[in-house]
């Protein structure tokens, strides 16, 4: 007996949510940990401090009471904060508020790719999109705002496609609204206006191209993202910190360089897409291409563009490629689609496609489970960091400010232990920035002994008194500066 579509998609997506949920309660330790407690620790504040979105504060700010940070809208940290003011913060909300993201962005995958393409295909690509695309797979749990920002994504599309169906202006106005907030959240992410258009032309011909509605698009998201910008410029001037919002953008060494390319590439086809997910976009850009399916194509283009724009976060940040999950699973359904229609019309008929499709679902399948269980798992994260966040919470108070040295700046450590101050990297650990962080109030530092220089932990030594702790990093208790820090030493700040 066929099982119904719609039966299909309710397991999907409830196997889909369990893969993802099932990890809610780790710690924000695994893969980008460091965005992570970003994000969460952004989250915390609005709770703990000022319950302002157009205000976020990170943990490292040194001896600032603010911690304004110039970033784009923290949507995520904004729901998780609103609904902590009911349940308290607990970062495992923002791990099951992504899951709950995927379910939004599957539905709208089966809803969109049903209506182009039919009920196989439409099946076919929410399967796709649940369990054939690893890192999306893992980031769908993550605290960060790359699942809302999908399904935002998903969303505009779904309403377009309503809007230039029905004709009714409502829903070309939630377009409107989702595309301001994907633009406000993270400006790579409006490469969704591309396939809007292609939407538009595909419905309305060229003539599309003079329609007043389809140019408030662009017009109003990217007065509404340097609006925003704008703002966070000014506030980033009060405290002097940022996420870095424009380091990013189109470097030409990058763009010319061989290497980058196949970077990418490699990451497309072991992390992004899968063998199978990246095997269906390309017979699907083809195919779309045959049929003239410009949504689809726009939709690729702007992908690629986005590549040559922002080569440098593309390069270093793996989730980055994330922005062309809206599109993924389109195309799959596309080539999924066709070809069981050419399958079934040979000999075997439509059970004999069906099984054959079935079969490259699972393989899909399996090949993401290869991945997220390899060697190098994103799920996995150092136990002794456990020991030491545990160990180090009970040092002092959350108003204790500390110091936190490591190779690579990391704030994971300072959310984990619920403290604010100084993160310094391999090249920022230095005395003379130690004694200042000391001087301006740091109670507690924190180095690792790998990576900090041989006369800054002589340094602390001299400051501060050892304090026996477990996991990865060396503590020290620093005095009161009034005691002063003993013997002057090359370097060190005069009192």
């Amino acid at each position: 007996m066929a099982v119904s579509p719609r039966l299909a998609i309710a397991f999907i997506v409830l196997f889909g949510f369990f893969a993802r949920a099932a990890t809610f309660k780790s710690p924000l330790l695994d893969h980008h940990a460091w965005r992570q407690a970003d994000t969460a620790a952004i989250s915390r504040n609005f709770v703990e401090e000022r319950f302002n979105p157009l205000y976020p504060q990170v943990d490292w700010r040194g001896g600032q009471p603010n911690g304004y940070v110039a970033t784009g809208f923290e949507l995520s940290a904004v729901i998780v904060a609103a609904i902590a003011g009911v349940t308290g913060f607990h970062p495992e909300i923002g791990r099951v508020l992504s899951a709950l993201a995927f379910v939004v962005s599957a539905l709208l995958v089966w809803t969109f790719v049903r209506r182009r393409y039919g009920d196989t295909a439409g099946v076919a690509a929410t399967f796709l999109y649940a369990f054939a695309y690893p890192l999306a797979l893992f980031m769908e749990r993550a605290f960060m705002n790359e699942a809302l920002l999908i399904a935002l994504s998903l969303g505009c599309l779904v309403a377009t496609e309503r809007y230039l169906t029905t004709g009714r202006a409502a829903w070309w106005g939630l377009t409107l609204v989702l595309a301001v907030v994907v633009g406000l959240t993270k400006p790579p992410y409006l490469i969704v206006v591309a396939p809007i258009a292609g939407l538009f032309l595909e419905a309305r011909g060229w003539r599309a191209f003079r329609s007043p509605a389809l140019w408030a698009l662009p017009v109003l998201t990217l007065a509404a993202v340097a609006l925003w910008y704008r703002h966070m410029h000014a506030l980033s001037l009060t405290t002097n910190l940022s996420f870095g919002l424009f380091n990013k953008i189109f470097d030409p060494d990058l763009v010319f360089s061989t290497s980058f390319w196949m970077r990418i590439a490699r990451r497309l086809f072991r992390d992004i897409l899968g063998p199978v997910g990246i095997a269906t976009v390309v017979a699907g850009t083809w195919l779309a291409w045959r049929q003239r399916r410009w949504c689809e194509l726009l939709g690729v283009a702007g992908f690629l563009v986005y590549l040559v724009v922002v080569p440098g976060g593309n390069l270093a940040h793996d989730y980055y490629q994330l922005a062309l999950m809206p599109m993924a699973p389109l195309l799959a359904g596309l080539a999924i689609g066709h070809w069981h229609e050419r399958l079934a019309a040979r000999p075997g008929g439509p059970s004999g496609a069906t099984t054959i499709v079935a079969v490259v679902l699972m393989v899909a399948a399996l090949s993401t489970f290869v991945r997220l269980s390899s060697f190098h798992s994103w799920f996995y994260y150092d136990p002794p960091d456990i020991t030491f966040c545990e160990s180090a919470a009970a040092l002092g108070t959350p108003a204790d400010r500390v110091i936190v040295m490591l190779d690579v700046g990391d704030p994971k450590y300072l959310f984990c232990i619920h403290r604010k101050g100084w993160l310094f990297d391999r090249l920022e650990s230095t005395v003379f920035r130690v004694g200042a962080a000391w001087r301006e109030g740091a109670r507690y530092a924190f180095a690792h002994p790998a990576t900090t220089p041989p006369d800054v932990l002589a340094y602390l030594g001299e400051i501060g008194t050892p304090v026996p702790l477990a996991g990865p990093l060396r503590a020290f208790k620093l005095r009161d500066p009034a005691q002063g820090p003993g013997p002057m030493a090359p370097g060190r700040p005069p009192d």
